[in-house]
């Protein structure tokens, strides 16, 4: 290694240290730089994809109509970016009369339950993978 480069690396470890201790040495070894280095002027390449998390949308205050048997389906407002099929449940108490058709992501209401105001229920999206 010649004076130069030792000068050089001895300011780089100077830096280094003041700094922080998690970045990688480089310079005066003589070869090219490797790819995602400090030194070779791009970034490290982005970690390969994972499964990815469903994703929602808001889903609006749903209404039914008693003596008026109907669903809302709630397909729309639910997707996995990497194209998994997705299992629905619901976590809390529907009203009376209403269900919920997780085959088919919606809820079913039989046009006979009580009128009922129902707050706080929760939908999950489980695509099957960690």
């Amino acid at each position: 290694m010649d004076a130069a480069c030792s000068a050089e690396r001895r300011g780089f470890l100077r830096l280094l240290a003041a700094t922080t201790a998690g970045l990688a040495l480089g310079g005066c070894y003589g070869g090219p730089e490797p790819k995602g280095s400090p030194q070779a002027g791009n970034q490290p390449p982005p970690p390969p994809p994972g499964n990815l998390a469903p994703v929602w949308q808001t889903v609006p205050t749903m209404t039914f109509t008693q003596g008026i048997a109907s669903n809302i389906s709630i397909a729309g407002y639910v997707s996995d970016p990497d194209g998994d099929a997705l299992t629905i449940s619901v976590n809390g108490l529907l009203p009376a009369g209403v269900t919920f058709d997780a085959a088919n992501k919606r809820f079913v209401y039989d046009g006979v339950g009580a009128i009922g105001n129902t707050s706080g229920i929760v939908l999950t999206a489980d695509d099957g993978r960690p």
